[in-house]
């Protein structure tokens, strides 16, 4: 069943985050930056009606969610998006902002995963290693000495 209009706010994600930030024009600025840097498919599936039918109909109704918990739903889909939060820690961010057991936390961040983010997937997981893989640490390298590194001759 698609999001009526008077449901924008619990659901859409451009709409909840706006809600969120209103009369931060810092926030705001920032936001809209952030989107503007965004690839067209995926600034495409932000603007659809996709994500807050997703959030709506496979996630919120069926597994019991309030209307706080699908708001937060719907941040925590921008911000996986927006690369502000980490794709590989998505179960601890659900569990802990939705206030949800484990097994909870586990089904909606495998739903949002598998399903919701199908469409972009490749593209999400390219932004998040881009993000978030340059400030790991490198391994450390045994040097064994009886290697000779021919680019230094």
């Amino acid at each position: 069943m698609p999001v009526l209009l008077e449901e924008s706010s619990i659901y859409d994600l451009y709409d909840v985050y706006l809600n969120q930030i209103i009369g931060n024009s810092f926030k705001y600025q920032e936001f809209h930056n952030k989107l503007k840097q965004l690839p067209d498919n995926i600034l495409d599936f932000i603007l659809s009606t996709v994500p807050g039918d997703f959030i709506k109909d496979r996630i919120s109704i069926p597994l019991g969610l309030n209307e706080n918990q699908s708001k937060e739903i719907a941040v925590i889909v921008l911000e996986l998006i927006l690369t502000d939060i980490y794709l590989g820690n998505v179960v601890n961010e659900v569990k802990s902002r939705l206030q949800v057991d484990e097994m909870k936390a586990k089904t909606i961040a495998g739903l949002l995963v598998t399903q919701l983010f199908s469409p972009i997937l490749d593209d999400l997981k390219k932004m998040h290693i881009e993000k978030f893989t340059k400030n790991l640490p490198k391994p450390n390298q045994e040097i064994d000495d009886r290697v000779v590194n021919l680019k230094n001759f």
